[in-house]
């Protein structure tokens, strides 16, 4: 749907103009893409310090979770 529209958009532009969108247009896809990725591996080594730990992260709150990995934190200091 989202890729409709913004065809419909780019059909109705000079040529100049539609090559610049695409390209800011590919551009935000990929940042968005970089973050995703990097909170993915952020949850996962979140997950894994909390195994270490000896927690079961299924049966943890996520308000839980915050407060043993700060607790981690803080006894690593």
């Amino acid at each position: 749907m989202q890729s409709e529209e913004e065809a419909a958009r780019l059909a109705s532009m000079p040529a100049w103009r539609r090559d610049m969108m695409k390209k800011k247009l590919d551009e935000e896809r990929k940042a968005e893409q970089k973050a995703k990725e990097a909170k993915e591996i952020e949850e996962k080594t979140e997950l894994e310090r909390l195994r270490t730990l000896g927690y079961d992260e299924t049966k943890l709150a996520p308000w839980q979770r915050q407060i043993i990995l700060k607790k981690g934190d803080m006894a690593k200091q």
